[in-house]
């Protein structure tokens, strides 16, 4: 049982990939190594606007595989976006998700799901484990999930005052789709990957197309992770390899994850 609960590591959004071997070696496709990601901005506009991603901005993960299906998710996040209404291909910023909020929802069970989340947690480095401590400084290193925005393209429309207003409850509503371009960061391995979103901007009724009033950015297609290009491995509760999981990669862990964004955020003053 303890070893299908470790499964849910690939959740924490870090997802599997080809690890090889059941030794203490380093994956040999291990992305390049990366305590953070260089910063995400442009020189701001007369119509630019920084937007604070919202605290309770949340990712779900799901990883299928042939004898277990892992689902979870996290629900804290933080970072800032730069925006220019009349120029959307300019955007940049980047979204951090927590992933000391992982949590997984395989067995709808809450015992079983509490272990699996912990054995998650572990297999990230952002949580102590059962049988033992991790680092502080480890464990502050890994805490985010980071993606850094670095180029916008395939606009359904650059320009938000070119974009007609739909109603929805009180609100005006003006939506986009887009393909964004940047860098994925997880437990100090970073990759570089495409993330198809959608994004709808909210206005009091009236409003004019560059005061809106919050935005949030929805997945059209999952973002892809692969376990081992993160070094995301089996680890007991001090953080060493534990080769007697290697056994679960592939079957009760997939090899990849797939990770939606629901992102929310509002400008700032």
């Amino acid at each position: 049982m303890k070893r299908s609960i470790v499964a849910n590591l690939g959740v924490a959004l870090a997802v599997a990939g080809g690890l090889v071997g059941c030794d203490d070696k380093k994956p040999q496709n291990l992305a390049p190594a990366a305590s953070s990601l260089a910063p995400s901005t442009v020189a701001p506009s007369a119509k630019s606007m920084k937007f604070a991603i919202d605290a309770k901005s949340t990712t779900s993960i799901d990883m299928p595989a042939p004898k277990e299906h892992i689902k979870a998710g996290t629900d804290a996040a933080t970072g800032t976006l730069d925006v220019d209404v009349m120029n959307l291909a300019q955007t940049r910023g980047e979204i951090k998700a927590d992933l000391t909020t992982l949590t997984t929802k395989t067995f709808g069970d809450a015992e079983k799901d509490k272990s699996q989340t912990g054995h998650a947690r572990t297999w990230l480095e952002v949580a102590d484990g059962e049988e033992g401590k991790l680092p502080d400084d480890v464990k502050a290193a890994n805490r985010y999930a980071v993606y850094a925005i670095r180029s916008v393209d395939g606009l359904s429309a650059a320009d938000l005052t070119k974009v007609a207003a739909t109603k929805d409850g009180g609100d005006e509503v003006r939506t986009v789709t887009a393909t964004t371009h940047g860098e994925f960061l997880i437990h100090g391995h970073k990759v570089d990957r495409d993330a198809d979103v959608e994004v709808a901007f909210r206005y009091a009724p009236g409003a004019a197309p560059d005061k809106p009033k919050a935005m949030t950015i929805k997945s059209k297609k999952p973002l892809r992770a692969t376990l081992a290009e993160h070094d995301v491995r089996p680890r007991d509760g001090f953080g060493k390899i534990a080769k007697g999981a290697f056994n679960l990669l592939g079957t009760k862990v997939a090899e990849v994850a797939d990770i939606s964004l629901d992102i929310r955020a509002t400008p700032q003053p």
